[in-house]
C-alpha cells in the first residue's frame, strides 16, 4: 500500500491483477454533452446576488485558507465575531468509510515523492510522476472545504495571487495553487452533495452555484461569487491580539546611523521588576508606514526566540538555537561594560564601535521575530514581543483553540479577518456592483489593532 499511515503494508486478491485492464476489453463508449441550468435566467455573474445576500444576512462565517510554510494549505473558520470555530492543517486528509478511518499524510506523501524524483533524476532513472498525486490531494482538498463552507454558511478567502506568491519556502508552489483556485472555482460552480437526494436543495437537481463560471484570473478580480481575494500583507507576521507588525529596518549600515536610529527611541531601560528590557518607541519617528494606525509602543524582551544559523557542525546547513532574550541582553551590555540599570539609552549611544551596534541591532532583530522555527523539526510558534491590556505576551504554543495555535494558523486566521472587513464593506455599500474590496495596509492595521467586530 502506497499509504504509508495504512496498517496493511500489503494486500492479497483472490483473483487476477491485470494492469491497464481498461485496453484488454472491447467496450463502446457513447458520449452525451449536457449543458447544466440550460433554462437559467442567464445571470453569468452572481455577484450582485451575492452581496444582496452577504448585506441582509448575519448568519455568516469566513473561511480563511493559507498556503503555509510548514503546511500545504492551513484553514480556519471564524464567526462575524472573529471566534475560531475550526482550526486545522490540510497537510493530512481523514476519510470514513464504512465506519473505518483511513489517515493520508499528503505533506509525507509529497515530501517522499519529491525527492524520489531528485534521485531518479540524478540517476538517469525513469522519472515517477507526481502530477496526479498532486490532483488527487486537491481534489481531497477541496471536497473538504466545499462541506464547510455549507455547513457554516461561509465565505471563502484566499491570498491574492498576484501579490502573496513571491514567498520562497512554500510546499505548494504557485502553479499547483493556482490549479487548487480553479478546481475550486469549477467545483463551487455546481456544486451538488451526493450525500442529498437529488430533488433535495444541495442535490444533483438542485445544485448550489457559488462562484462564477470561470473564465481567467485577470478577469475574475477580487470576487467570484462566495470566494473573495485578498492581500495577504503581514497576515502571518502580526500579533493577532495587538495588531503589533514590525516595521523597523534593523540593518547595519554604520556607526552614526545605528547612533541616531536608537536615539529615536522614547526609552530604552531594564525592567527589574518584571526581568526584561523595554523599547518605547512612537513608529512616526522611524516610518511613514504607521501613519494613521497605532503608532506607540512597548517591545519586550519576553520569553525565547530561535536563531536560524549556518551550522558549520552540520555542513553549512541551516540550524536554529534557543535564545533567552532578556540573559543574552544582559551579557551583551556586561560585555561591552554597561550597567543594565543605567541610563540605556544614553549608554548607548555614547558608543563608538561597528562591532557594539551590530550585536545590539542583531538582538533587537530577534527582539521583533514573532515567528519562530527550527530547521528539520516540528517546532514553529509564535511570540509576540507586546503585552496586550491584560499584561499577557501571545504565545501559539501557549493560547489554547481561542487564538491561531501556530504561525501557519495565524496566516489563516488573519486571512479569515480580512474576510470580516470585505463583509462589512459589502454590508456598508450603496450600490452592490461597484463595491471597492481592496484592503490597504492602514485599514488592515487599524482593523488589527482596534477590533471593531468586538465592539458592536
Amino acid at each position: 500500500n502506497k499509504n504509508l499511515s495504512n496498517d496493511k503494508k500489503q494486500s492479497v486478491f483472490e483473483y487476477d491483477l491485470v494492469k491497464d485492464k481498461r485496453y484488454t476489453v472491447d467496450k463502446l463508449q457513447f458520449h452525451v454533452p449536457i449543458t447544466i441550468n440550460f433554462k437559467s435566467d442567464g445571470n453569468e455573474n452572481i455577484n450582485p446576488l451575492v452581496n444582496d445576500y452577504i448585506k441582509k444576512s448575519d448568519d455568516l462565517h469566513v473561511i480563511g485558507i493559507d498556503r503555509g510554510e510548514r503546511h500545504l494549505l492551513y484553514l480556519t473558520v471564524i464567526d462575524m465575531k472573529g471566534n475560531i470555530k475550526k482550526q486545522f492543517s490540510l497537510n493530512e486528509i481523514v476519510n470514513e468509510y464504512k465506519g473505518n478511518i483511513y489517515r493520508t499524510n499528503y505533506h509525507d506523501l509529497l515530501n517522499k515523492r519529491e525527492k524520489g524524483r531528485d534521485e531518479e533524476r540524478k540517476a538517469w532513472k525513469t522519472i515517477e510522476t507526481i502530477k496526479e498525486l498532486k490532483e488527487g490531494y486537491l481534489s481531497q482538498v477541496i471536497h473538504k472545504i466545499t462541506e464547510l463552507m455549507v455547513e457554516y454558511n461561509a465565505i471563502i478567502v484566499l491570498e491574492d495571487l498576484n501579490l502573496g506568491f513571491m514567498r520562497g519556502r512554500q510546499k505548494v508552489e504557485k502553479s499547483v495553487y493556482q490549479k487548487f483556485e480553479k478546481m475550486l472555482i469549477d467545483k463551487l460552480n455546481y456544486f451538488a452533495d451526493k450525500k442529498k437526494g437529488q430533488n433535495e436543495l444541495g442535490g444533483v437537481l438542485k445544485a448550489y452555484q457559488l462562484a462564477n463560471k470561470f473564465e481567467s484570473f485577470q478577469k475574475m478580480g477580487k470576487q467570484s461569487g462566495f470566494l473573495f481575494y485578498t492581500q495577504a500583507w503581514n497576515t502571518s507576521k502580526i500579533d493577532p491580539v495587538t495588531g503589533f507588525v514590525n516595521l523597523f529596518d534593523t540593518r547595519y549600515e554604520n556607526v552614526a546611523k545605528s547612533k541616531a536610529f536608537f536615539e529615536k527611541f522614547d526609552s530604552i531601560r531594564f525592567n527589574s521588576d518584571k526581568n526584561w528590557f523595554e523599547f518605547s518607541f512612537d513608529y512616526n519617528d522611524f516610518t511613514a508606514k504607521a501613519e494613521g494606525t497605532k503608532t506607540k509602543w512597548t517591545i519586550c524582551t519576553y520569553g525565547k526566540r530561535i536563531e536560524s544559523y549556518r551550522n558549520p557542525d552540520k555542513n553549512l546547513q541551516w540550524d536554529g538555537k534557543d535564545i533567552n532574550l532578556t540573559e543574552e541582553f544582559k551579557f551583551f551590555f556586561e560585555k561591552y561594560g554597561i550597567d543594565i540599570n543605567s541610563e540605556l539609552q544614553s549608554e548607548i549611544v555614547k558608543q563608538d564601535k561597528k562591532e557594539f551596534f551590530e550585536g545590539l541591532l542583531h538582538l533587537l532583530r530577534l527582539t521583533l521575530q514573532l515567528r519562530n522555527s527550527k530547521t528539520g523539526t516540528d517546532i514553529d510558534y509564535m511570540q509576540s514581543p507586546v503585552a496586550d491590556e491584560n499584561g499577557a505576551f501571545y504565545n501559539s504554543d501557549e493560547c489554547g483553540e481561542s487564538l491561531p495555535e501556530n504561525a501557519d494558523a495565524n496566516g489563516a486566521y488573519n486571512i479569515a479577518r480580512k474576510g470580516l472587513m470585505i463583509i462589512d464593506k459589502i454590508k456598508k455599500s450603496e450600490d452592490l456592483k461597484k463595491i471597492d474590496l481592496k484592503i490597504s495596509n492602514k485599514e488592515w492595521l487599524i482593523f488589527a489593532q482596534n477590533k471593531p467586530y468586538l465592539k458592536d
